[in-house]
């Protein structure tokens, strides 16, 4: 496993507005971005169940504004944890109905607490795609609590892309979110499909992001699950040769890098992340800080591709990939 810890993973519109340049961050030396692409708000009752190897806090949008506050970020994409309830990744003792009920409760949840917020906080629903009510679930999320993108969690769910049945849910659902206009972050690295790798990473792409025009995807933590090991490059360096910049299918994709730089990123790390980033263009790179607290610190501690880049990346508001 890649990440320093998976359970943490497993934890309107906005206008494109004026690209200011990013006032300072905590550190001083780099800006701050305008968007926090990956952030989540995460209910006591998730938190209490992920607890089990390290302490996890509920996290509210008070909280995580408040956070963004203090680190001068002005907007975030909301991701529910949802998909939890719905897990496949995990053993749990409960009736098909249970689990729905706690699927909408847990999507409520991130709606009902961006809803202060929502000039700033852009709150997606989640859902498991192999579920038969994932597809009545995203219009329930849509059209009574308001969310405005989706949140796919292929590892939790363990969505196995060389099963032509579970291919077909996933596609299906992609396609009714890209009906309704919504942005979709893909977790797609799943670790507990054996050898998980750029193959993988073109079949989703081959399959179900290029068949679908309509679709506008980031692809969380660069195409990996966290961190930048050997898997995570090959599926970047796959990801970057199939859909370069300025293609009708490489211009409605991006990556965020949450949890991929942390403050002690090896110098080796660095390097080929700069040679992957640069190749698949910082203009198709949304920061994300996964809800660690310390996540802009610790990335602008080791960024590797220099200050203009840097401000390449804070300057993209992800209006493109959220709007459209």
């Amino acid at each position: 496993m890649e990440r320093r810890d998976f359970v943490a993973s497993v934890a309107g519109t906005i206008g494109a507005g004026s690209l200011r340049r990013p006032r300072p961050g905590p550190t001083g030396a780099l800006g701050a971005p305008l968007l926090d692409a990956h952030a989540h708000v995460m209910s006591p009752l998730v938190a209490a169940r992920i607890s089990g190897r390290r302490t996890v806090e509920p996290l509210s949008a008070t909280e995580l504004i408040r956070r963004m506050d203090a680190a001068g970020i002005r907007s975030a994409a909301v991701h529910s944890t949802a998909y939890m309830m719905a897990t496949d990744a995990f053993q749990r003792d409960v009736t098909a109905e249970q689990e729905r009920r706690e699927l909408e409760t847990e999507n409520d949840f991130a709606s009902r607490e961006c809803a202060p917020f929502a000039e700033r906080l852009v709150p997606f629903l989640s859902v498991n795609p192999k579920r038969d009510h994932a597809i009545a679930e995203i219009d329930r999320g849509v059209d009574r609590l308001g969310m405005r993108g989706l949140k796919l969690h292929l590892w939790n769910s363990l969505v196995d892309t060389r099963d032509a049945e579970q291919l077909d849910r996933l596609r299906r659902v992609c396609e009714h979110a890209a009906n309704r206009g919504l942005p979709v972050l893909i977790h797609a690295f799943v670790g507990a499909v054996k050898e998980y790798g750029p193959d993988d990473t073109e079949r989703l792409v081959r399959q179900v992001i290029e068949p679908l025009p309509k679709l506008r995807v980031c692809l969380a933590h660069a195409a990996g699950a966290g961190g930048f090991g050997p898997a995570t490059q090959r599926c970047l360096e796959r990801l970057a040769a199939l859909c370069p910049a300025g293609t009708p299918l490489g211009d409605r994709i991006w990556i965020d890098m949450a949890a991929v730089l942390f403050g002690s990123a090896a110098e080796h790390l660095k390097v080929r992340f700069s040679e992957l980033v640069g190749q698949w263009g910082v203009g198709r790179t949304l920061w994300g800080s996964d809800s660690f607290e310390t996540a802009l610190a610790d990335t602008q501690k080791v960024w590797p591709l220099g200050d203009e880049a840097w401000t390449t990346v804070c300057r993209n508001d992800g209006a493109r990939w959220l709007t459209g």
